[in-house]
């Protein structure tokens, strides 16, 4: 290995924290240089070890993570981490390496993990979902596995900023995070000043499963890590591990077994809604929608070349009885809280009947339009976002009259073939089934 380790510092559209992390790099005595997305992947192998630093690749559309993780980059990046050398990815490249299944990778070729929508909650009171940016504490695990990321003691505490929309860590089940413990993957931890583990807020700033802020591979060469430790000389601990480990001779982690570049093919078929809502509110932007343009692409991309899409938000609310359910619907239009009729419009389905919306007449019957492409509607399993746009509607419903509040996505997907349709969603580009669920709707 050279003296000075060289690095690839991977670039994706919406990356923003590469200077941050090539100034860490460089005070490790590590070289870093600027590998872009589209550049020659097979200049990869001239590199040590990689960093996919955090920012919005593709400004987070679909969800964070999903659209860079179907670039043919991460392919390379696969290839030379069976190789044995290190990945970083941290915050938005985390995301990026557990949408690509190389983490926790107990399984490379599914998806085992996800990051889902953060949660803040105290005594059951739900202060928050989405965003969140705060100074918090991590520690490394007590661990026999030693990795390029942890050669220092598990009684450092590090105190670094955390700031991401997607960052709560969560398993395909408890049997999966027992393995994940005793494997010694479980790598760095969320605690206090003391380094106590503690799950509550504000601890546990997302609501991770374990507290776990950083997971690494069986190995111990990829590490997915969502707080940012270069922001601060405080992470400077992890970026000297790496250039420790990488300057002492004899240190190659040997993978297993060679492995084939990760594709993420897990079948699945979509379930039906078991009850449907007594309103229903799907709102579409009045521009371009660039995160349904972006997904199309992605999916071209994939080699679906004949296939295309429409995207709308949807909402579904269950309320305490059936009366006065388009005075309901025309109160929480009006209300803002769910969309912004200056760049959406809304349109409304009660008892099977449709309806259209403008601000002088409210609500009005519309025909209904023939859809004859399938639609599926995803949503986080846990629900958390329409829990809090619940909250919010409260105050304009003080009598109860809704009872629940669901938020989620609808595709629309058109085809040539219905056999292409089940092979796109066996690519996950729509949804991660350990933080979300996928739903068939007529």
């Amino acid at each position: 290995m050279r003296a000075e380790p060289k690095l690839a510092v991977i670039l994706f559209p919406g990356t923003n924290c590469e200077l941050e992390t090539i100034r860490a790099c460089k005070r490790a005595k590590m070289i870093p240089i600027l590998f872009r997305w589209n550049d020659d992947r097979t200049k990869l192998k001239n590199f040590d070890a990689f960093i996919i630093p955090g920012g919005f690749s593709y400004e987070d559309r679909g969800r964070s993570g999903i659209v860079a993780a179907k670039d043919p980059i991460l392919d390379g990046l696969a290839k030379e981490a069976f190789k044995g050398k290190p990945i970083l990815g941290i915050c938005n490249g985390a995301q990026i390496l557990v949408e690509k299944g190389l983490i926790p990778g107990i399984h490379p070729q599914m998806l085992e993990m996800g990051l889902a929508y953060n949660r803040r909650i105290i005594k059951d009171k739900i202060l928050g979902t989405g965003f969140w940016n705060d100074w918090i504490y991590i520690r490394s695990e007590k661990s026999t596995l030693k990795t390029p990321y942890n050669r220092f003691s598990p009684e450092t505490i590090m105190r670094i900023p955390v700031a991401n929309g997607e960052g709560r860590f969560v398993v395909s089940g408890k049997l999966l995070l027992e393995q994940l413990i005793k494997n010694g993957q479980t790598l760095f931890r969320y605690c206090d000043k003391n380094g106590k583990f503690i799950e509550q807020f504000p601890v546990n700033p997302n609501g991770a499963a374990y507290n776990l802020a950083g997971v690494c591979n069986p190995e111990g060469n990829i590490l997915a890590l969502m707080p940012h430790p270069e922001r601060t000389l405080s992470g400077q601990p992890i970026f000297d591990s790496l250039a420790d480990y990488l300057t002492k001779s004899g240190r190659r982690i040997t993978v297993s077994k060679a492995k084939p570049a990760v594709t993420n093919i897990q079948h699945e078929k979509p379930a039906h809604q078991t009850k449907k809502p007594d309103i229903e509110i799907t709102v579409e932007l009045i521009i371009t929608d660039n995160e349904e343009r972006t997904i199309e692409n992605a999916i071209r991309k994939m080699g679906f070349k004949n296939i295309s899409l429409a995207k709308k938000t949807y909402f579904g609310i269950f309320a305490k009885s059936n009366k006065d359910l388009l005075k309901i619907a025309d109160k929480i239009i009006r209300s803002g809280e769910l969309l912004n009729l200056n760049k959406e419009i809304p349109f409304i389905r009660i008892n099977n009947k449709f309806y259209g919306y403008d601000r002088i007449s409210g609500i009005h019957q519309i025909k209904e339009k023939n859809t004859v492409e399938p639609q599926f509607l995803v949503m986080d399993k846990e629900n958390y976002a329409g829990k809090s746009m619940k909250v919010r509607l409260q105050p304009y419903f003080p009598g109860g009259e809704i009872i629940n509040l669901e938020k989620g996505v609808l595709w629309r997907v058109k085809a040539k073939k219905e056999k292409e349709i089940q092979n796109i969603l066996d690519t996950h580009i729509f949804h991660n089934p350990n933080a979300m669920k996928i739903m068939a709707i007529k």
